[in-house]
């Protein structure tokens, strides 16, 4: 109840997980700045139409703008992680309304 009367301190992003060979986000991965851990990530796949592995993630409102390097911890390995637009194959929904 305090949740929903108060509010919580995250915010979901989109991630783009760089330099993974053999493994994806699955959920409940730790999200690194500078060593802290400041979030965790939801789920994350790769995404074939855009060639990317990506991942959904709570962080602290702080490190969700688009741009914002960060870490992720895929199998006891940290890979860079850079917080991007929600929807990276059709961002303005053009293709959804064609």
């Amino acid at each position: 109840m305090k949740w929903q009367q108060e509010g919580f301190n995250n915010k979901m992003v989109t991630l783009e997980v760089f330099d993974v060979t053999d493994a994806d986000a699955l959920g409940n991965n730790a999200i690194y700045k500078d060593g802290d851990v400041i979030g965790r990530a939801t789920g994350g796949n790769y995404g074939f139409r855009v060639k990317k592995s990506l991942a959904i993630a709570m962080v602290e409102p702080k490190f969700s703008e688009i741009g914002t390097e960060l870490e992720m911890d895929i199998l006891d390995k940290k890979h860079k992680v850079v917080v991007i637009e929600d929807s990276p194959y059709d961002p303005m929904n053009e293709k959804i309304r064609a």
